[in-house]
């Protein structure tokens, strides 16, 4: 095997996962932002997935709730449900959306030590990135922004 194969295969499986995210975000219930998740535990097997949405039992969000221009503390976030599915370590995330702080600590407090994502985190402040930046310097988690072609 040359050298080139197991990037290649690394990168078909970034796609794939990538894209099983994406088809997650579709069944999100945020009106503002679509967001899906999918872990893998440390051995490559799937371990959970999920999607951004009001917790069971609530009403979904509504134009009123969130919208553009506006941070929606309506629902409950793709990261936070899909380890809420799943027992165990894991150790990939696969997000369409750059995790925040509050996901990134509970991703790593599973395991994470590697995390895809689609589209960056545009509003985060200084002091969120600042410390999400220490805590994944600390715990040596690979964060890997990439674009599906």
């Amino acid at each position: 095997m040359t050298d080139a194969g197991p990037s290649l295969r690394g990168r078909l499986k970034d796609d794939v996962f990538l894209r099983m995210a994406m088809e997650l975000s579709r069944l999100g219930t945020c009106c503002r932002l679509k967001v899906g998740c999918v872990l893998l535990r440390p051995d490559g097997g799937i371990a959970s997935g999920g999607y951004n949405g009001a917790l069971p039992g609530m009403p979904h969000c509504t134009p009123e709730t969130c919208g553009p221009g506006q941070r929606c503390l309506h629902t409950s976030h793709a990261e936070e449900n899909a380890l809420g599915f799943c027992d165990g370590p894991v150790g990939t995330a696969y997000v369409t959306d750059e995790p925040c702080l509050t996901c990134t600590r509970a991703l790593v407090r599973r395991g994470i030590r590697r995390v895809v994502f689609l589209r960056p985190y545009a509003s985060i402040g200084d002091q969120e990135r600042v410390e999400r930046n220490a805590i994944l310097g600390h715990f040596g988690v690979q964060w890997v922004h990439l674009s599906l072609d």
